[in-house]
């Protein structure tokens, strides 16, 4: 399909490339957008699917399914091998924190083979101590990097394959309702959204750091 441009001058024209670009003053949608980029930077998921894992569950590893919302009732006290699924362009995988993942051991999420983390950078702010579930805000990796950061800073690269987080225990942000979503724009990456939830005194886990096996 070739380039589609819309512009107050000439209407509807065709370029060369691919896409479409508006180029008008006003934009009107009188319609729903199904998008799972919309879904993935609104946290609006209605549309996805709907999978429940037990605590044993993820002690014993799983594989997220693509276009779902994984309900994951882990407690942090065993280790907790994840997979992604294939990176294909436009795929969402959500994971909702429903048990409290305080229990020392480290989750890793490990993307398919062949595929990788998109290079990207999160800045994560200390939510304070605050009631069990109390939610920060959606941290979004960014393809810059911050140059003041809130409090604690992440940075991953695109050679990285593994998501490592440390459940720590009393202080962290994997309380129950923490998030973490992946979303798929360029095909064989994935890019990063985390929303923290307040355990303790609300500071980021220990780690979140992106690695190659």
């Amino acid at each position: 399909m070739p380039k589609v441009v819309i512009n107050n001058k000439q209407g509807l024209i065709q370029k060369g490339g691919s896409g479409i670009t508006i180029e008008t003053d006003d934009f009107t949608v009188t319609t729903s957008i199904t998008s799972n980029y919309v879904r993935f930077i609104t946290g609006d998921y209605s549309g996805l699917s709907l999978a429940t894992k037990t605590d044993a569950n993820a002690d014993s590893g799983f594989t997220f399914a693509a276009n779902t919302y994984h309900e994951v009732a882990a407690v942090g006290d065993a280790t907790n091998a994840l997979v992604l699924p294939s990176a294909a362009k436009d795929t969402l995988v959500v994971w909702a924190f429903t048990g409290i993942n305080d229990g020392g051991s480290n989750a890793t999420v490990t993307t398919a083979s062949g595929d990788y983390y998109e290079a990207q950078t999160l800045n994560f702010p200390t939510l304070g101590t605050g009631a069990a579930g109390n939610q920060g805000p959606r941290i979004f990796g960014t393809n810059f990097t911050t140059t003041q950061a809130a409090a604690k800073i992440s940075t991953l690269t695109r050679s990285h394959d593994t998501l490592t987080i440390a459940m720590t225990a009393t202080n962290n942000q994997s309380n129950i309702g923490a998030q973490l979503a992946f979303y798929c724009a360029t095909k064989g990456y994935w890019r990063l959204m985390w929303q923290g939830a307040a355990l303790g005194s609300g500071v980021m886990n220990a780690t979140f750091a992106g690695s190659t096996a």
